[in-house]
């Protein structure tokens, strides 16, 4: 599914268009607080513009951003592409986890009626500890493409599998985000050569819970409807909660004392799972 990144993406971000004067979040990011949002960077191949706003929509948790990417005809060009991303982010706000060997994103994306969609991913690291990211003294680290598939759904991609994009610049180790300062560049591409070809017509992007992480991310479970709601999958009324509920509440685990006297697990707390079990989730 991943193929080597082309060396194109190195030369594209250097290229980037004005940057919005906007604040830059934590890494990971979340986008749940006001102002939480990524700079526009950089458009290739004749986009009509784009927009990067904050979204009530869920996508990972609370907020997130709303791509608007004016892909168009695109004249003589083969592909479109539009770059968003947090520069020189200090302060430890890159600073991984410990363990952490994933990046990771959250994206809900359209289902177009034609075309294809990737991703690329570039970080950067602050090897000399100046508090500035700059290719020549740091590394910079690309993802191979990711394909987008329409929909919500979790893209998680190893930091072993990025590919050190300037040897003999920086320590050429995949420390990434161990310095002072951190740059994070998301690029969303379409072109002739994905699957479908290229889109043709502006379209809507969502994307969430962006970073570097200790292992794989996974969409939250939705939280339990009430108090009958024991098993997974969590929101759904089925014979494997009365299951938890009977072992638990064979093994007087607290979450079947459901009624009062709290500490007597009796016939009350039967009824009581019962009425709950009965009344279904919304």
């Amino acid at each position: 599914m991943r193929h080597t990144t082309p060396r194109l993406t190195t030369i594209l971000v250097p290229a980037a268009l004005a940057a919005c004067a906007v604040a830059q979040p934590s890494i990971p990011a979340e986008f749940d607080a006001p102002g939480a949002t990524l700079d526009r960077l950089f458009t290739i191949g004749g986009v009509a513009g784009f927009t990067v706003t904050e979204s009530a929509q869920t996508v990972f948790q609370g907020g997130s951003l709303q791509l608007d990417i004016g892909f168009n005809d695109g004249g003589f060009f083969s592909f479109q592409n539009v770059g968003i991303g947090a520069q020189n982010v200090s302060g430890g706000a890159f600073s991984p986890a410990p363990g952490a060997d994933t990046f990771s994103v959250t994206i809900d994306a359209p289902s177009p009626a034609v075309g294809g969609l990737r991703l690329l991913v570039t970080l950067r690291d602050d090897d000399n500890n100046d508090g500035v990211v700059d290719l020549g003294d740091d590394d910079e680290w690309l993802s191979s493409p990711v394909p987008i598939a329409p929909g919500l759904a979790v893209y998680n991609i190893p930091l072993s599998s990025f590919a050190d994009a300037n040897p003999g610049d920086g320590d050429d180790l995949p420390n990434i985000a161990s310095g002072s300062a951190g740059t994070m560049i998301l690029t969303i591409e379409t072109g002739e050569s994905l699957p479908g070809g290229r889109i043709t017509q502006p379209i809507t992007v969502y994307l969430d819970h962006a970073g570097v992480y200790a292992g794989d991310q996974s969409l939250p479970s939705a939280g339990p409807c009430n108090s009958a709601d024991l098993a997974e999958p969590l929101g759904v009324l089925d014979f494997s909660d009365v299951l938890a509920f009977l072992g638990a509440f064979g093994a007087q685990d607290p979450v079947a004392d459901l009624a009062p006297p709290i500490g007597s697990f009796d016939f009350t707390d039967v009824i009581a799972f019962l009425t709950a079990f009965g009344g279904g989730c919304p």
